[in-house]
C-alpha cells in the first residue's frame, strides 16, 4: 500500500499538538514553591492548621502524614503526584520531618495519595482546606503571589 500525501499535514498537526501539550505540561508541573527549607515550616503550620479543627486528629497518623505529603508534592514537585519522579531534596526534607519514618516508607505513602485523594471526599476537603490555609500563610509571608 501506497502512502497518501497527506501524510505530512497529519504529521504536521500530531507535532503541533504534540508540541502545545508539551507546552502545558510544563505549565501544570511548575512548583509553587522551590526553597526546600520550608518543608519544615510547612509542617508546622500542617501541625497548627490540624490543631484548630473541630475535632483535631492526631497528627502522627499514616492519615495525616499522607495528606501532608500531597500538599507539599502540591507545593513543590506536582508532576510527582501525576506519576513523575521526585526531584533531588523533597525525599530528604521529608525525612527530616519525618525522622521515624524510613524513605521507602514516604515512597509506598506516595503511591496511594492520589488515590486517597480523588476517591474519599472527607480525605479530599481536609487537603484543600489545610492547603488554603498555607497559602494564606505563605502569602501573607510574601513567599508566594
Amino acid at each position: 500500500m501506497v502512502k497518501e500525501f497527506s501524510v505530512v499535514s497529519e504529521l504536521k498537526a500530531i507535532r503541533e499538538q504534540k508540541s502545545r501539550l508539551s507546552e502545558r505540561e510544563n505549565e501544570l508541573s511548575a512548583p509553587v514553591l522551590s526553597d526546600l527549607e520550608l518543608i519544615p515550616v510547612i509542617y508546622e503550620w500542617f501541625k497548627e492548621v490540624l490543631s484548630e479543627m473541630a475535632f483535631p486528629p492526631q497528627v502522627e497518623c499514616i492519615t495525616q502524614r499522607k495528606k501532608f505529603l500531597f500538599i507539599v508534592l502540591f507545593l513543590f514537585s506536582p508532576s510527582v503526584l501525576a506519576g513523575g519522579r521526585m526531584p533531588n531534596g523533597v525525599r530528604k526534607s521529608l525525612e527530616e520531618v519525618f525522622p521515624n519514618v524510613k524513605p521507602c516508607t514516604i515512597s509506598n505513602n506516595l503511591a496511594d495519595v492520589v488515590f486517597l485523594y480523588q476517591q474519599y471526599k472527607d480525605f479530599r476537603q481536609d487537603i484543600e482546606y489545610i492547603y488554603t490555609e498555607i497559602v494564606s500563610r505563605l502569602k501573607f509571608k510574601g513567599l508566594i503571589n
